[in-house]
């Protein structure tokens, strides 16, 4: 990902390759950041956003969403202590844990399914539906007034959910 420092804020953008971590702690050391701000992210790797996340948690940063933050920048975003989503159009994106091949990794819902409620208090329902999608080419989406879940593009709104009742954003 792309780092840039903004007075008490960075701002993550682009591939998560696997080094955010690193490079996270290293700005965190340098500046007085409070808040973590993700602007365009379609993920990557799920170890790192699993650290990142914590690594924001253990913090007490905040996030936020300016675009679009989906799969591994979802966890990521999940760590913060107080979760936004900015816009209209802002959005997370939420699935399972992919290998190479675009299939499910064994082991991956489990994973999910210990880890994201100790960082939201996410709708249990909706989680085990998108933590078993098949494929990586499948999401979840959720805005601050609609949530969709998407598949190759053609999309299906979740009547009555968002980014809030689904217990994904905190304001």
């Amino acid at each position: 990902m792309d780092f840039e420092v903004h007075g008490d804020e960075v701002w993550l953008s682009g591939a998560v390759v696997g080094s955010e971590y690193g490079q996270l702690l290293a700005m965190l050391a340098g500046n007085p950041i409070k808040t973590v701000v993700f602007t365009q992210s379609h993920g990557g790797n799920a170890d790192a956003g699993y650290d990142v996340g914590e690594l924001i948690r253990q913090r007490g940063l905040a996030t936020i969403i300016r675009g679009s933050c989906a799969s591994s920048c979802s966890r990521m975003w999940l760590g913060g202590v107080i979760r936004t989503l900015e816009g209209s159009n802002s959005r997370v994106g939420l699935h399972g844990n992919y290998d190479g091949s675009g299939n499910l990794r064994p082991g991956a819902p489990a994973r999910l399914r210990a880890w994201l409620p100790s960082f939201a208090p996410v709708d249990r329902q909706l989680m085990e539906q998108w933590i078993v999608l098949p494929n990586h080419k499948m999401m979840m989406y959720f805005y601050n007034d609609r949530a969709e879940l998407c598949d190759r593009g053609s999309c299906t709104p979740i009547p009555g959910r968002n980014a809030r009742n689904a217990g994904l954003s905190t304001r």
